[in-house]
């Protein structure tokens, strides 16, 4: 099992608790550039159990990049949890803004 598919199987049977909200914004964060988390914020109230798949998972990145695994999770986090994603766009929105008036002042 991919430790994309391990995340899932958490974030499916914790949902709501902020260890699944913090696993499905990093399946997020890798699945799209677009809808960027700060690993910070995807890893800062994990236990250490969690944590490590974290790490399992980021590396599995590193090493092999985009793979269906990811792609699958992805899809599956953004369909069904939708905030999360609205949320990223929101952020992205707002970085984007602030980096054009940035440019016109100078």
């Amino acid at each position: 099992m991919s430790p994309y598919q391990d995340a899932l199987a958490w974030i499916r049977a914790h949902p709501g608790t902020g260890s699944a909200t913090s696993l499905a914004k990093l399946i997020l964060s890798l699945w799209n550039a677009d809808c960027g988390f700060s690993f910070r914020e995807c890893i800062g109230n994990l236990d250490e159990e969690r944590t490590a798949l974290a790490l399992r998972i980021v590396t599995h990145f590193a090493s092999v990049g985009e793979d269906a695994d990811l792609v699958a999770a992805g899809d599956a986090v953004c369909r069904d949890w939708p905030h999360l994603w609205d949320s990223a766009q929101a952020g992205d929105r707002a970085k984007r803004a602030l980096r054009a008036a940035a440019a016109q002042h100078g």
